[in-house]
């Protein structure tokens, strides 16, 4: 399902515009004089050279001096997630919610950790409360809309067994599935 891509997207699209890492940077982070320490950064490009458990150290390390750094707690839980520690990853994802219920980005990922594991009425109450605090993004509506694409399946799914010769039902669960593998 296209929704199960969205933690790995998501972390992607948190890479864009990290360059690769010199080799100054990559002595242990040891930053020169006048380099500006940015542990984001330095997270971001563990995350980028493949080096999650790294990422995830630092990014603990980093929370620990910064415990307000909602950044860094943010990546920690999609790193947590990545690393398939998904129920440290709904955690990171709740404690965000609670603390900050305007920001949409852990409603997201929650979800897609919600759905990836079939609980797609969890995913869909998340993403819905995410639009009622208003925290609107494009993403939590597509979201939604993928939620809504799944339950419409298994709906479909459902009515089939009950009437298996219905060409109209097959037609829209044949339809959907389409949708939803794109």
């Amino acid at each position: 399902m296209r929704i199960s891509k969205l933690v790995s997207l998501l972390c992607f699209s948190l890479l864009l515009g990290s360059a690769p890492m010199t080799s100054t940077q990559a002595q242990l982070f040891q930053p020169e004089e006048n380099e500006v320490i940015n542990p984001v950064r330095d997270v971001n490009q563990l995350i980028y050279r493949g080096k999650r458990a790294d990422a995830l150290a630092l990014a603990e390390k980093e929370i620990e001096n910064n415990p307000k750094n909602v950044q860094l707690r943010f990546i920690r839980g999609v790193i947590l997630s990545d690393l398939k520690r998904n129920k440290e990853a709904k955690e990171a994802f709740e404690e965000l919610i609670r603390e900050y219920p305007e920001i949409a980005e852990p409603y997201n990922n929650l979800a897609v950790l919600y759905a990836g594991e079939g609980n797609l009425g969890r995913a869909k109450e998340l993403l819905e409360q995410a639009l009622s605090n208003n925290a609107k993004s494009f993403t939590t509506y597509n979201n939604l809309g993928d939620v809504y694409l799944a339950l419409a399946a298994q709906s479909y799914g459902e009515a089939l067994k009950l009437s298996p010769k219905s060409k109209n039902t097959k037609t829209k669960l044949e339809t959907i599935r389409e949708l939803i593998s794109k």
